[in-house]
């Protein structure tokens, strides 16, 4: 077990359609990390920029919807 399977203490799965595991997977490639490491970064700093932007929260709502 190496040094950075311990700082983690959760699974997070979602489904997602065949295109976007594609992109995923492709930028996750040109990037040269898994596909958790380029997610868990992209989530980290989409949480970062919008967390606390209550018009950022109201229009992602919105573009969920």
């Amino acid at each position: 077990m190496n040094e950075l399977e311990h700082i983690y203490n959760a699974f997070i799965g979602f489904k997602a359609p065949g295109d976007f595991v594609e992109r995923l997977s492709s930028f996750s490639a040109n990037v040269g990390r898994s596909r958790s490491a380029v997610a868990r970064h992209l989530i980290a700093k989409c949480l970062t920029s919008y967390e606390n932007d209550k018009v950022a929260i109201a229009k992602i709502r919105q573009e969920i919807l």
